[in-house]
């Protein structure tokens, strides 16, 4: 299998930035995702995943760490979710996630507790600034 490519993407202010690097282990969300268009941003993130699922590394870290996305970007992220979610339950592989959120910022708690509890995967949610 050829090597599996890597996404990266700078931040904007419309678009956060995203890194997903097999070979570092580094998979990363940040910043700001407010784009029109959700599945072109996103749409090559799945994809990536379908291709990273096939040999995914012993263990996937996978970071959240948002200052402000849309309801389309968080449709997204239960999509991610959920390939993380497939990777851990077909592998048995180590899969984790972290959602960092603001102090103060009830509805983006609320949001991830609520996507770990309908997805049913292990969410670690913190505040950000919290060791």
């Amino acid at each position: 299998m050829d090597t599996l490519r890597k996404i990266y993407r700078a931040k904007s202010d419309f678009y956060p930035r995203m890194v997903f690097d097999k070979e570092e282990g580094v998979f990363l969300i940040e910043g700001r995702s407010l784009p029109e268009d959700s599945e072109a941003v996103y749409g090559p993130v799945l994809e990536w995943f379908d291709e990273y699922s096939m040999q995914p590394n012993s263990e996937t870290k996978m970071v959240f760490n948002l200052e402000y996305y849309n309801s389309a970007s968080l449709r997204k992220f239960a999509d991610i979710l959920k390939k993380l979610k497939q990777i851990s339950d077909h592998s048995g592989t180590n899969v984790s996630a972290t959602w960092y959120y603001e102090d103060g910022d009830e509805s983006s708690l609320e949001n991830a507790e609520d996507l770990a509890s309908s997805i049913g995967i292990a969410l670690e949610i913190k505040m950000i600034g919290e060791a």
